[in-house]
């Protein structure tokens, strides 16, 4: 047998590159197993690499993470699922199993590799260099995220496939001590009172848990009235939001709100209407201004989005995107927010502008495991630099759907399986100091989906931008009034010139004339300049008129007006008598 001294030379000699192996050496010295491990980077807890495996026997090996003790890994009593496969043969008995994604983790707890054979009887390890183990932390607390629930979806209402699944998912994580579940949406399938009542009945089992959602597309409904929709959801979902201390901030549309949880912010964005396609846009106005002012005000902190609809990767294509995939038979999911509409370029704006962001979408239903037809499926980052927020794709709790790879099935129409009754997926995630690390969950079988388990570093924090104000404006002289040349002689229309004061800095002026010296607004006419004078035409005869004007900017997409420092007066010349 060698001697110790020389095997831990060859473990010290290992660690010098970025090539790690693990040897097992017979009493006649020859080695009968080899596992070597080339890491893509230098970060602690990244699993990113190849591993390579050599065998004594041709077969198919399964390799799973270790305790340090020859056991597969547990975090707590949830098992990992096998990473993957390697198969070797008679004429190659050495063979790979690289990670699909670059942020694949290695998880706490893990210090070893393991490779099991098809009687499932450990073979080999590897052990993993101290510098590569977990290394995030304390943590700080643990969420649960969920989508597309679909009560009423796929099957009749007394036998509902997503009351099981929904249900089975709630009792693991209670099970796990989780006390929060975040959710994207779609609750029911056309956002019909009987799936809020069947989720509020199934989430009402746990007191001691916090749930809230935003909503999706099925919640919004595009067979009914989109703003009855709204306040449907409003009344019926999220009741807590009204008196829930930690709920800082409610938009006026009632459904987008902030929930803090310690340090972080976890902020609530739900698309109020529910038609996809060119020029059509699932958010308005309104709320982009409210997200973008709260994402200024959290700049400083680690905030999660939550939004049902995923967003094309950078350039528009839908394939590459995190939320979807192009399956080998050339199906990929159709119903996407279109790249290029006004509201999606403002929403994607921000998520490159604010790194400190992850936001979490669903829609799409895709299974964990599908990443094998796109690495970034399940997570990556808004900008191809990496430099904006992260992206979290959810698959569905009640119907996580699979490539159809049958080229006859496929072409008689059936383009993707639904899995309703057979998968449910979801995702445990543990915040760390500096980072996320998030479990994908097979609910069906109880165990965290090791080749699908990812960590997701903090993106660089802010300073929120001071809230501004805009100078006020002084009307230096209103001109008297004038007939307007066009004007006729039974209705003489005049006009008159302001002129005022430059504010600095200004975008541009509102100026303002009104019947009514209170400017009652049905009564005031508004018009918009960027010059510091004004010609109001048109002016009834025998009238008298106020005038103020008002500077503006625009800060989050809400104007923002400065004072009228003064108001003046005029009264157009009486229609001559005949």
């Amino acid at each position: 047998m060698r001697s110790k001294k020389l095997l831990s030379m060859l473990m010290v000699a290992a660690l010098t590159v970025s090539t790690y192996s693990a040897v097992v050496i017979t009493e006649g010295g020859e080695v009968t197993q080899n596992v070597t491990y080339q890491f893509a980077n230098t970060r602690a807890g990244s699993a990113a690499g190849t591993i390579s495996v050599t065998t004594e026997n041709a077969g198919t090996y399964e390799l799973y993470w270790g305790d340090g003790e020859g056991q597969k890994l547990k975090s707590g009593d949830v098992e990992f699922t096998e990473l993957g496969t390697v198969t070797t043969t008679e004429d190659d008995l050495t063979a790979d199993y690289k990670f699909i994604s670059p942020y694949t983790v290695i998880p706490e707890g893990a210090k070893e590799v393991l490779v099991e054979d098809s009687t499932d009887t450990v073979v080999d390890s590897y052990t993993i260099p101290e510098n590569k183990l977990f290394a995030e932390g304390e943590q700080k607390y643990t969420f649960a995220l969920m989508s597309d629930v679909h009560f009423n979806r796929y099957s009749d209402f007394s036998a509902d496939d997503a009351v099981k699944s929904f249900d089975d998912a709630l009792a693991f994580i209670h099970k796990q001590g989780v006390k929060q579940l975040f959710l994207t949406g779609d609750l029911s399938n056309q956002g019909e009172i009987d799936s809020y009542n069947k989720f509020n009945k199934a989430i009402g089992k746990y007191k001691d848990l916090t749930v809230y959602t935003c909503m999706g597309n099925h919640d919004v409904s595009w067979t009914k009235n989109a703003e009855k929709e709204v306040k449907l959801f409003a009344a019926n979902i999220n009741k807590t939001r009204t008196t829930d201390k930690n709920v800082v901030d409610v938009c006026a549309n009632g459904v987008d709100f902030v929930y803090r949880s310690g340090d972080d912010y976890h902020i609530f964005l739900s698309q109020t209407k529910a038609s996809y396609g060119k020029g059509k846009s699932l958010l308005a106005d309104d709320q982009l201004n409210w997200f973008h002012k709260t994402l200024n005000k959290y700049a400083n902190k680690k905030v999660y989005v939550y939004f049902h609809t995923y967003l094309a990767a950078e350039g528009g294509d839908v394939t590459k995107s995190v939320g979807n995939l192009e399956t080998p038979l050339g199906y990929t999911y159709d119903l996407t927010y279109v790249y290029g509409n006004q509201d999606e370029q403002r929403l994607r704006n921000l998520l490159r502008k604010y790194a400190n962001v992850t936001l979490f979408t669903g829609h799409s239903h895709w299974a964990y495991e599908e990443q094998v037809y796109n690495p970034y499926l399940n997570i990556g980052n808004i900008s191809k630099k990496n430099d904006g927020a992260s992206l979290v794709h959810l698959a569905s709790v009640s119907q996580p759907r699979t490539a159809v790879l049958d080229k006859e099935l496929f072409d008689k129409g059936t383009k993707r399986y639904e899995n309703n009754g057979v998968k449910s997926e979801g995702t445990v995630a543990t915040r760390y100091a500096n980072s996320t690390v998030y479990y994908s969950t097979d609910f069906v079988t109880g165990k965290y989906m090791a080749s699908a388990c990812y960590i997701d570093p903090d993106g660089k924090k802010g300073t929120p931008e001071k809230e501004i104000s805009t100078g006020a404006t002084k009307i230096k002289k209103v001109s008297k009034p004038k007939k307007m040349k066009k004007s006729s002689k039974k209705k003489p229309k005049y006009q008159v010139t302001v002129k005022f004061a430059k504010v600095n800095p200004v975008f541009k002026y509102q100026v303002q004339y009104s019947t009514d010296k209170n400017f009652k607004a049905s009564k005031t006419k508004s018009k918009v300049t960027a010059k510091t004078s004004y010609t109001i035409t048109g002016l009834k005869a025998g009238t008298k008129y106020y005038i103020r004007v008002r500077a503006y900017r625009y800060q989050f997409g809400y104007q923002i007006f400065g004072t009228c420092k003064n108001k003046k007066h005029v009264k157009t010349p009486k229609k001559k008598k005949k």
